[in-house]
Formats: C-alpha cells, sequence, structure tokens
C-alpha cells in the first residue's frame, strides 16, 4: 500500500496538512503540489474550516525543497487529459483559500519549501528553524509569480539577497527580515501555532475572509504585461534546458560545489 504524501486532519474549524515524505525531508514533488490544491478546493467548498495549518511530518524539516531530479519536469503535468501547472494550482490554491493558512516550520524550509511558507499567510517558526531560497545554487531561473510572493513580503533587497546567495538563514535572521512573523523555542512551536490558529478561527468568519480577499485583490495591480510574462518564462525555460542546471543537479547529488559555465 502507498503511504499518503499529503496528511490531512480535521479538527473543528481547523485543517492540518502535513507533507509526509519523512525520508525524503519532506521534499515536494508534482503529486504534493496538486493534493494540496485539491484538498484547499474541497475545504473551500464545504466552508466549514476556517484556519489551515501546513507542517512536514516529524521536527528535522518543513520542506526540504522541491524532489532534485524533478526539477525540469515541474512547469506542468497532465493529470486526466487536463495540463495542469502544479506549482501554480498548489500554491494558488493556499492564496485563494477564503481563511488564513498557516506555516508551521520546524527545522529547514528551503527552496520551493521556503516558497511554500511564503505563500502561506501566516509563519510560526522554531528557533531551531533554517531557512533559504536556492535556485542559484542550481542553475534555475526562479518563477516570476513566486519572486514576487518573496518582494511583497520582504522588499527588494531583502528577495535580491536571498536570490542571489542562496544563503540558509536562522530563524532569528529570517525573523529580522520579515521572512517569518514568530520564532519561538522548539517545544512551544506546536502549541503556539494552535493557539493562533484557533485565534483566528473563532472570530468572525466574514470579516477574516473578507480581509483576506481584500489583501489579495488589493495585490493584483502587479500584474505584468503579457510581453514581459513571455520574457520571463523564456527565461525560466531556457535555465531549465541548461547545461548548468544538469550540472547543479549532478553537484547536489553528489555533494560537491558545482562548476557552472554560464550555458
Amino acid at each position: 500500500m502507498t503511504e499518503e504524501l499529503l496528511l490531512v486532519q480535521k479538527e473543528g474549524n481547523i485543517c492540518t496538512l502535513t507533507i509526509n515524505r519523512p525520508d525524503k525531508r519532506n521534499a515536494l514533488n508534482p503529486e504534493i503540489l496538486l493534493k494540496i490544491g485539491d484538498v484547499l478546493n474541497s475545504l473551500k467548498e464545504e466552508g466549514d474550516v476556517r484556519a489551515v495549518v501546513i507542517r512536514g511530518t516529524g521536527d528535522k524539516a518543513f520542506s526540504s525543497g522541491f524532489d532534485i531530479g524533478q526539477i525540469s519536469t515541474r512547469e506542468t503535468r497532465v493529470e486526466t487529459g487536463a495540463v495542469r501547472n502544479p506549482f501554480e494550482f498548489g500554491m494558488g490554491s493556499i492564496v485563494e483559500y477564503p481563511y488564513p493558512v498557516i506555516a508551521m516550520i520546524y527545522g529547514y524550509a528551503v527552496g520551493a519549501g521556503l516558497e511554500l511558507a511564503v505563500t502561506c499567510d501566516i509563519r510560526v517558526a522554531a528557533d531551531t528553524a533554517r531557512l533559504g531560497i536556492t535556485p542559484a545554487k542550481l542553475g534555475v531561473v526562479y518563477r516570476h509569480t513566486a519572486v514576487r510572493r518573496f518582494l511583497n513580503l520582504v522588499g527588494i533587497a531583502q528577495t535580491g539577497e536571498l536570490f542571489y546567495t542562496g544563503r540558509l538563514y536562522d530563524a532569528q535572521r529570517a525573523r529580522e527580515i520579515g521572512l517569518v512573523d514568530h520564532v519561538v523555542p522548539t517545544d512551544e512551536l506546536e502549541a503556539t501555532t494552535y493557539d493562533l490558529a484557533r485565534e483566528i478561527a473563532g472570530n468572525a468568519p466574514l470579516s477574516v475572509s473578507g480581509i483576506k480577499t481584500t489583501i489579495n485583490r488589493l495585490l493584483n495591480y502587479q500584474k505584468i504585461s503579457p510581453e514581459d510574462e513571455a520574457e520571463l518564462i523564456k527565461l525560466q525555460t531556457e535555465a531549465g534546458l541548461s547545461e548548468d542546471l544538469k550540472e547543479g543537479q549532478r553537484a547536489f547529488m553528489e555533494k560537491r560545489k558545482p562548476q557552472f559555465k554560464g550555458h
């Protein structure tokens, strides 16, 4: 029997989605992203869950990123005859969920795992957490829709430094730059997160949902022209087909420093 990649647990008006790949430090893959989207869309239709918590199994990692071997095929997936983008579908479902989604961060939140946390409405991290966005270490040009989320959260300078260096930040530094909202001792993380979720879920649903929708709609002005979007997608595609990406993947698997050549 195949183990569930995403565990779903409802308790009252709160639902927890747990990424369940502890052997891979809860690395994301297309199936998990699509499942997140499907579950959140179902919860949206049901209408009774007023706060969602996303976490990883165990306390070693929220999510260590996207499966390194699937990076070159991550942009599209054929599902029942239709083409769906796992990233845009999964992340978009968090943005469009009518109530707040909270990331509960133990351990590592790296690459796409950090993007997942940044897409959530609130981030609560253990004081031992390590966070970073690492496409420059692999030869990836990151999706512009994701970069926009970082810009909105931490600003231009900090987004640039995060992406240009690929550094891992400790929890306190992440809090200083606004990458996470709360940092608490590891043994208090779960209680703090669920106290916050219960507080939110106990408030007036129309008010909470209304303010989340208002925030999202006010950010819609950031949409770019079709010409600019086509240019950015071209850059992402070229990097996805590059020799540098292949070298970055090999170096990661071989645990060595990559030798990039710019093509």
